[in-house]
């Protein structure tokens, strides 16, 4: 071991400090290498030989005749002398005249001397011109490199080892294509034939290390041929551009940023050119101009911004003219697209520059509709609760003034005189239907009406003058508007009439107590639109109040009417329960006294005769008209009930200021007596009750005079005395036999068909027996 070791040594010495090119090859490749050997073959030091494949040296055409002639005739004598062309790392090639010596097995010894035959003629400057060549390689800062025409490297500077990390023997077995990564591989040449395709181009690659990193290189070479063997190479030069990458990716970061910041800008970005054409529309444009989504560009696109006819009925065209004098603009104007979406802009113009030249600029344009509509909506709340205000005011005044009024006539002319007078209604007029009932013919007005109130016909049917506003409002009871006189159809027979007197708007109001309408107020407005649902809420409420009104005077002119008329009417009709009832059970029944419920419901007390009371209460309760049934008092075939009903009847008669003062009924026919005002229209009266129930009959009509001063004194003093409730309480308590010795009913009794708790209903009978002492105590004491 060491004596091998030392021979190994002395080797080395030997071929460190020999003159010759020498070199120990095992099998295919070399393992030790002199610095001589090294030069001959163009390579820097030794080590950058040491593992490489000795036949790499050689020229093409040599390695056959190396391995069938020289190899054997070494193998066999031991020794082999001869020349033979060496290839140089660069790939030229050289005659060498070569001993080659076998040590054992394929282990052999080189020892190289470049021939010279007279062949040469260079002088030891050209001979020495590649190392010169290669000092001059490695000082370049760019990698240099050189491939052949099979895409092998054959020459190299020191750059590419020192950027790569790979030492010349590792880069010489190297695939060129393995430096770049796998997906640019096209672009490195393997062939002549693509040597030929790339040129003189340049082409930006990454160069891959040793250790994986990828550095951006620009390459960029030329081709030649070789003029004494005509091998075609290419030479190439790449550069570290990671500077200029980091450049140009900042830039296009920047450029992106700056992209996708105007692509999705909360605002519309527009771009026009020198000439003011848009060329570009961001997102934000595209939805504010209503772009349709099977549209993939707007066709506003390459349109002078001034020749769309938005911009044209702004009168502001003119306005991005001035962006080609240098100055910025700010704007705000409605616009219609070219695709019929309305919009609200403001924004503003810059103008842009290239090498002191205009090149156009940008509109940024924000869509300020909503604001616009909430700023318009905020304006029509701030009128409209104005108006409100001015109508309620009005409402509360017309009010006072209504029941401060001792007839109709006042209340009603109260109402037209305070609305015409106010600046938000031309005229007002209030009508109510004719002797017939067919025709409402006016009663009161106010305001300037130039005529129109008389020639206007309106009627209660459902005839084309009887559609509008004012005939629907008295058939429903409910409050009708035509808010734009120019487009309701209904509003057509007196359309033209109304426009000639700058009538825009319409409402109708229903003067009602209940289920009855007195009448109608129009009122007429010269604005569209004029009443919002507030000011119609208002209109309602005055409506009721002037109804309510209404009805008590008509009932306060029964009440203090020194003549009042009478008229008696006959009913056959099963639709009344009274004569429902009086059939079936074949009996007869009184109506002895009636009371309005709370709860919009009648309470009717009955005196039976001809059937059990118990048997007439079984029968009602099953009535679809009855609520309840309460017998008072049963004596056999003869007693007192309590009917809880509907009593349209008798709310078509309160409505109307009338009182019920008997009502009879025997085997299903009945006649009811009623006491009207003087000037009631009996006619309309008897026209409702038909209509409820059509087989009754007015058969008498009675005028008489009454001593009503005295007590109508003292029903004024005690309804002045008694709270609603009181009232009912003592009423009820009255036509029950409450009062009746044995009683009737029992409190609890009467406390159920009021709904309320026994003791409540002892407080309010109390408390009406006190105001009712009282009373007959003052009138006692005059």
């Amino acid at each position: 071991m060491g004596n091998a070791a030392g021979t190994a040594w002395d080797r080395t010495k030997v071929m460190a400090a020999s003159m010759d090119a020498m070199a120990v090859v095992d099998g295919d490749q070399y393992v030790l290498v002199n610095q001589a050997y090294a030069d001959l073959h163009g390579f820097t030091r030794p080590d950058d030989l040491a593992g490489e494949l000795w036949e790499r040296r050689l020229a093409d055409h040599e390695r056959l005749r190396f391995e069938r002639d020289i190899l054997p005739a070494c193998r066999e004598d031991g020794q082999w002398r001869g020349t033979i062309a060496g290839r140089r790392r660069d790939g030229s090639t050289f005659v060498q005249d070569l001993s080659l010596s076998r040590l054992e097995d394929e282990r052999f010894v080189w020892i190289s001397r470049e021939a010279d035959h007279g062949e040469r003629t260079a002088s030891d400057r050209e001979t020495n011109q590649p190392r010169l060549i290669k000092r001059v390689f490695d000082a370049i800062d760019d990698i240099v490199y050189v491939l052949d025409g099979d895409g092998d490297a054959v020459l190299w500077n020191a750059t590419l080892r020192e950027v790569t990390g790979y030492t010349d023997a590792e880069i010489e077995a190297l695939d060129p294509k393995d430096l770049v990564p796998p997906e640019q591989r096209d672009y490195v040449p393997g062939t002549a034939e693509a040597i030929d395709q790339l040129g003189d181009r340049r082409v930006d690659l990454d160069l891959v290390t040793k250790d994986g990193k990828r550095i951006p290189h620009e390459f960029r070479g030329a081709t030649f041929e070789d003029p004494e063997t005509g091998r075609v190479y290419r030479c190439g030069i790449a550069r570290n551009i990671t500077d200029r990458t980091d450049r140009e990716r900042e830039l296009r970061n920047a450029r992106q940023f700056n992209e996708e910041l105007v692509e999705n800008a909360p605002f519309g970005v527009f771009r026009l050119d020198e000439d003011l054409e848009i060329t570009y529309e961001n997102r934000r444009a595209e939805e504010i101009i209503g772009l349709p989504d099977d549209e993939d560009a707007s066709a506003a696109i390459g349109v002078d911004i001034r020749d769309l006819p938005s911009i044209i009925e702004t009168g502001r065209a003119d306005l991005f003219t001035r962006l080609q004098d240098g100055e910025t603009i700010e704007f705000e104007f409605p616009f219609e697209s070219i695709y019929g979406k309305e919009a609200y802009f403001t924004g503003r113009g810059v103008p842009l520059y290239r090498d002191g030249e205009f090149d156009g600029a940008v509109l940024m344009a924000i869509d300020i509709s909503e604001h616009r509509r909430h700023e318009r909506n905020l304006e029509r709340q701030r009128d409209e609760l104005a108006t409100l205000a001015r109508i309620n005011e009005l409402l509360l005044e017309i009010t006072r003034n209504s029941f401060e009024s001792p007839t109709r006539n006042e209340i009603e002319q109260t109402v037209c005189d305070r609305l015409a007078a106010s600046e938000l209604y031309q005229f007002a007029w209030i009508g109510a239907p004719d002797a017939n009932g067919d025709r409402i013919v006016p009663r009161t007005s106010a305001g300037i009406d130039d005529g129109y109130i008389e020639a206007a016909t309106i009627t209660t049917t459902e005839t084309e003058t009887g559609r509008g506003p004012g005939g629907r409002a008295f058939r429903t009871g409910e409050l009708q508007v035509s808010q734009d006189v120019r487009s309701d159809p209904t509003f057509e027979p007196w359309r033209e009439e109304a426009l000639n007197r700058g009538v825009e708007a319409a409402a109708a109001v229903p003067l009602v107590r209940g289920d009855t309408t007195y009448g109608i107020l129009a009122v007429y407005a010269t604005r569209p639109f004029a009443f919002s649902r507030r000011e119609q809420a208002g209109f309602e409420t005055l409506g009721k109040a002037v109804g309510f009104a209404i009805n008590a005077i008509e009932n306060r002119k029964l009440l203090f009417a020194d003549t009042v008329v009478e008229l008696e009417f006959e009913v056959a009709d099963s639709e009344l329960v009274f004569v429902r009832l009086s059939e079936h059970l074949q009996c007869e029944l009184t109506i002895t006294g009636y009371v309005e419920s709370t709860s919009e419901t009648w309470s009717v007390y009955l005196a039976v005769e001809g059937a059990a009371p118990l048997a007439v209460r079984d029968v009602a309760v099953d009535d679809q008209d009855v609520t309840r049934a309460q017998v008072i008092a049963d004596e056999d075939t003869n007693g007192l009930l309590e009917l809880v009903v509907d009593g349209a009847a008798l709310t078509e008669l309160t409505e109307h200021g009338a009182v019920l003062t008997s009502g009879h009924v025997a085997d299903g026919r009945g006649r009811f007596c009623i006491e009207v005002p003087q000037n009631t229209n009996v006619r309309q009266l008897a026209g409702r009750l038909q209509a409820v129930y059509p087989e009754s009959t007015l058969v008498a009509r009675r005028e008489f005079d009454r001593p009503v001063q005295q007590a109508g004194e003292v029903r004024q003093s005690i309804d002045d005395r008694l709270t609603d409730r009181q009232q009912e309480a003592l009423t009820r308590a009255y036509h029950a036999g409450y009062f009746n010795w044995p009683r009737q009913s029992t409190a609890g009794d009467i406390a159920d068909s009021m709904d309320i708790a026994e003791t409540t209903f002892h407080y309010h009978l109390r408390n009406a027996l006190d105001a009712l002492s009282a009373t007959l105590i003052d009138i006692g004491q005059r």
